[in-house]
């Protein structure tokens, strides 16, 4: 039986580009959710319509509504999206991801027990493993310090009137923002919506599948990714008024690799970190950023 719009708890923002099977896997697991409080809105980033084969099968099966995209952005694909929302929480899902047939629900609990604005989950590979970065082991509050190891950009659960108040996410930062800041825009609403006063909540139980990147770290493709990565760091970083004291650690850490991987005769990435370092020092840099910091 169908639910009635009033019933919809969750809306979820899909932002794709270039994906089929893919798309097929995520909504194979939001088909396989153990509750069905939730829409599907597809932000659709093609220039085709190698969506719609897709899409007509799932139809029936999920509530799915498509939407076009004028312009490129991850970022502002989502927001697009969202304003079609009529669920009193938002999920942004990569169009690659997938989730457990339980997060939905466990989501539906987190709620009920610690009230928030926003919710925040683990990557993990089918073992259970963390991927994709340091993440708290714990449950913890998300503030100015955890807010850098509590955050994944899919796994975040945002309640709609608050992604609203602060203007969504940054068009300018992440994936196909055509900037050099290619990352940490979830970082950023997170700060945004800590300085308007809501409150964040991270579970590490609350968890999430992505592909994993086993390319060779030193490839010039992953070296160039993750400096994009390192230099939306960087200008984040800026942006919301962190110190130089807070900043440098982040500084120094990749410098050591410089050093560590130069005397060990790996020179690949011994790039790669100097490319993360100078990636840092770059966004912090940032006229936009310094600007903001300025004021």
């Amino acid at each position: 039986m169908a639910l009635r719009s009033s019933e919809i708890v969750l809306s979820i923002v899909i932002a794709t580009l270039g994906r089929t099977h893919e798309i097929e896997r995520l909504l194979n697991s939001l088909a396989a959710q153990t509750v069905n409080n939730f829409e599907i809105i597809v932000v659709d980033q093609n220039n085709d319509d190698r969506l719609t084969p897709i899409l007509d099968i799932w139809s029936d099966k999920l509530r799915i509504m498509r939407k076009r995209a004028e312009s490129r952005g991850v970022c502002r694909a989502r927001n697009l999206g969202a304003t079609f929302a009529s669920g009193e929480w938002l999920l942004f899902p990569d169009d690659d991801c997938w989730y457990p047939e339980d997060f939905i629900s466990q989501f539906d609990v987190l709620r009920a027990a610690h009230p928030s604005d926003f919710y925040s989950g683990r990557p993990v590979d089918l073992e259970g493993n963390t991927i994709m970065g340091t993440f708290e082991k714990a449950p913890t509050l998300v503030d100015r310090k955890t807010v850098w190891t509590t955050l994944i950009e899919w796994a975040i659960v945002i309640r709609r009137s608050a992604f609203e108040e602060v203007g969504g996410f940054a068009g300018e930062i992440g994936p196909g923002a055509g900037t050099r800041w290619g990352g940490y825009e979830v970082q950023d609403i997170a700060l945004k919506l800590l300085k308007a006063g809501y409150r964040g909540y991270y579970v590490p139980t609350l968890v999430g599948h992505h592909p994993e990147d086993l390319s060779d770290r030193a490839s010039p493709g992953s070296v160039a990714k993750i400096r994009a990565y390192s230099v939306g760091m960087g200008y984040v970083m800026r942006k919301h008024d962190y110190s130089l004291q807070f900043f440098l650690p982040h500084l120094l850490r990749p410098l050591m690799g410089v050093v560590v991987y130069t005397l060990s005769g790996r020179p690949g990435l011994a790039k790669r970190s100097r490319e993360i370092f100078s990636g840092r020092w770059s966004g912090w840099n940032s006229v936009p950023a310094l600007k903001t910091h300025q004021k």
